[in-house]
């Protein structure tokens, strides 16, 4: 069945998969999210989405607190802290990894994973491998083809 299209909510820009979703309307920038943190975490922000790009097309947005990728929905994220990047994507089942930090359970298909990346070598081709999982599975709800 085909995806009906996103909707845009008409004050703020944000895409979102069903019209008029909650949402905290505002515009943010990157510099203002990266502004306490050391430099070296912009640049592990750069790469990391570099990282999500190859996966495929996104829509990169700058919130509050974080930035997100979404395709048809958030997928992966990003949140500066002051001397690392805390690395967020959902996967369809927990990761055992000890590289993740944090793993929350929102649904048996659903899981959201969390990495700290201190230095480029913590963003390798295992953590590539993990986001285009991601991308597909729930960026692009690939998913709902399974149910």
């Amino acid at each position: 069945m085909p995806q009906k299209p996103l909707w845009q909510c008409p004050k703020c820009g944000a895409w979102f998969v069903s019209e008029n979703l909650w949402h905290t309307c505002g515009t943010f920038s990157l510099e203002a999210l990266f502004a306490r943190s050391e430099p070296h975490v912009f640049q592990l922000f750069e790469r990391y989405a570099e990282m999500v790009r190859a996966c495929g097309p996104v829509i990169m947005v700058p919130q509050k607190t974080r930035v997100v990728f979404m395709v048809r929905v958030r997928f992966a994220g990003a949140v500066p802290r002051k001397a690392y990047l805390r690395c967020t994507f959902a996967l369809p089942r927990p990761n055992p990894d000890p590289r993740f930090v944090k793993i929350e359970t929102y649904n048996p298909r659903w899981h959201g994973h969390t990495l700290h990346a201190r230095s480029q070598a913590d963003l390798d081709d295992q953590v590539q491998a993990w986001l285009c999982e991601s991308y597909a599975y729930f960026g692009q709800q690939k998913w709902m083809e399974q149910t």
